[in-house]
This record gives C-alpha cells, structure tokens and sequence, in this order.
C-alpha cells in the first residue's frame, strides 16, 4: 500500500508485518532551535477515534527515499505502483550508499507560535527510532485521540541533531471549533515522482518550481 492509514496498519509496520518493499503547494511545520508553540493536530490516526472526523482524515504513512546528498530530494517509493524505483535500484546496487527506503509520518496541524494568527502546517517525520512519533503513536492506542487538546512543542538542535519535546495539554472540556481551518490533502503534500523522471529529480536535473512540495 501507498497510503498507510488506521492504528491496526501502522501498527503492523512497526511490528514489521508490512513488507518495507512492497503541482500543489504545502506550508510544512518549523520551528527554529529553542523555539516553543502550541500545535493541535487535526487528523487522528484511526477512523475508531472518538474524535475522527471525515472532513479532517487521518494521518498517513509512506515509504520514501532520499538522496543521500540531498535530504530535500525525497519521493515516494513506486515499487508498487510501477514495479520499479530509480532510487530502490541505487539501494540494490550498493546498500551503503543511502537510497534505502524509510517511512514517514505526514498530519495536519494547527500551529499557534504566538507570533503570527494560528495557521495549518503539515508536520512529517520519521516513522523509526523517532520518540516523537511513538509519545503521538503511544497516546492515540492509549487514550480516545489526539486531536482533543492542544500540544507544546519545542524543538531543540539543528539538522540531523534536531529533536522535538512534546507534551499533551489539558483535554478539551467544550468541543473545538474547526470550522476556520482546513486539513491540506496529505496525499498532496507527497512527492510521487514518475519512474521516468526519478533519476533527474533526484540528481538536480529538474525544474525546482515544479516541485510539488514547494512552500505556500
């Protein structure tokens, strides 16, 4: 599957019982080192949540790769949709060379950095060894959702080195109005690549305003 959605399939990837083989514009999630702001995810992770709503979705999982030089060239893998992957085969050729495949966690968030007037954002980030993916993973099996109370967040380091504290707020006692924001189409804050031009976007050959992962 492209799209990885609900608890039950996102928990089998993390188990390892999913095979690891198998032109809009998004406003992603940033913060700067040290800085802290309040985030309100809007899309739960399972369609049992007692606060999932069809208008906002759920949160997904993909399997992307990235060019090892260039962590902002990454795309889905299209092994199963194509049977083939320009960046999969760099992976079988020389598996130290960094084209493996890795899963992502993409949501739709609500971020107020008391600054500017609270604006969606996508936030996306690894799926392994990332404790910010488990407190979101762990809290959605645990308790109803996690779209019902706000969240701080703060990111401490830069690059490679960044983490990000997150902490669950006081739980909503009257319900949140949603009715000023819209989730963006997680499915098209992704770049799907085509096999026949993986190879030139990976390497730099191609257009940069073309990429759909351009910011608003």
């Amino acid at each position: 599957m492209t799209f990885i959605t609900g608890l039950k399939d996102i928990n089998k990837l993390i188990e390892g019982k999913i095979n690891q083989d198998t032109g809009s514009k998004t406003r992603w999630f940033k913060l700067e080192d040290g800085q802290s702001a309040k985030i309100r995810f809007m899309n739960e992770l399972d369609a049992d949540s007692k606060f999932y709503d069809e208008s906002r979705g759920l949160a997904i999982v993909v399997k992307e790769h990235t060019n090892p030089k260039d962590y902002r060239k990454k795309a889905i893998d299209t092994m199963e949709s194509e049977g083939r992957d320009w960046a999969e085969e760099q992976h079988r050729k020389d598996p130290k060379a960094g084209w493996k495949g890795r899963f992502r966690f993409y949501i739709n968030a609500i971020l107020d950095n008391s600054i500017d007037d609270p604006y969606v954002v996508v936030w996306s980030m690894g799926v392994a060894k990332s404790p910010t993916f488990d407190i979101i993973r762990e809290y959605a099996m645990e308790t109803e959702g996690i779209t019902n109370m706000s969240w701080r967040v703060k990111r401490n380091g830069r690059g490679t080195e960044t983490s990000y504290l997150l902490i669950p707020g006081e739980r909503d006692r009257e319900p949140f109005d949603w009715s000023r924001y819209k989730a963006y189409p997680l499915e098209m804050a992704v770049n799907k690549i085509p096999y026949v031009d993986q190879e030139s976007y990976y390497l730099g050959y191609d257009n940069p305003l073309t990429s759909p992962n351009a910011e608003w």
